[in-house]
């Protein structure tokens, strides 16, 4: 079972805040509310990223998927930042199905408005709610999307 990258992030693993005290811990909305409760900053992708340039502090410690690191060292250089969990080599911090998406798979689907997608109703529903989720916490935070 492919255990997505949100769900991965349990407070136990969360020690490394511990590790390194001076470092905030920041949480991806869709983190278990254990990482949440502990989360000095929780936002969407784009909101974390901007937290970490605003922010006066040096060090962070990043609960959602690796691939907006690159992004928060290209903008911040002088930060350090640290992926959560600290043992990377497992890979249970990159979200498989993030990867298959591309600017030119997301122009064409807007553009032909394909492929359809037809879900039943109950599934929709329970799809949207982290979507509302992370627009809700966005929105608390003062954040546009």
């Amino acid at each position: 079972m492919v255990r997505i990258v949100y769900e991965i992030f349990l407070l136990d693993k969360i020690k490394i805040h511990v590790e390194n005290p001076g470092a905030l811990l920041i949480a991806h909305p869709e983190c278990e509310e254990q990482v949440l409760n502990e989360a000095d900053y929780i936002g969407s992708t784009s909101g974390l990223l901007k937290y970490t340039i605003n922010s006066p502090a040096d060090t962070f410690i990043v609960a959602t998927e690796t691939g907006i690191l690159h992004k928060m060292m290209l903008n911040s250089p002088h930060k350090t930042f640290i992926p959560a969990p600290p043992n990377n080599a497992c890979a249970c911090n990159n979200c498989p199905y993030m990867k298959l998406n591309s600017i030119e798979k997301i122009y064409n689907c807007m553009k032909y408005e394909q492929p359809e997608i037809i879900l039943d109703e109950e599934l929709r529903l329970r799809a949207k709610l982290p979507i509302d989720r992370m627009l809700e916490i966005s929105a608390k935070a003062g954040l546009k999307l």
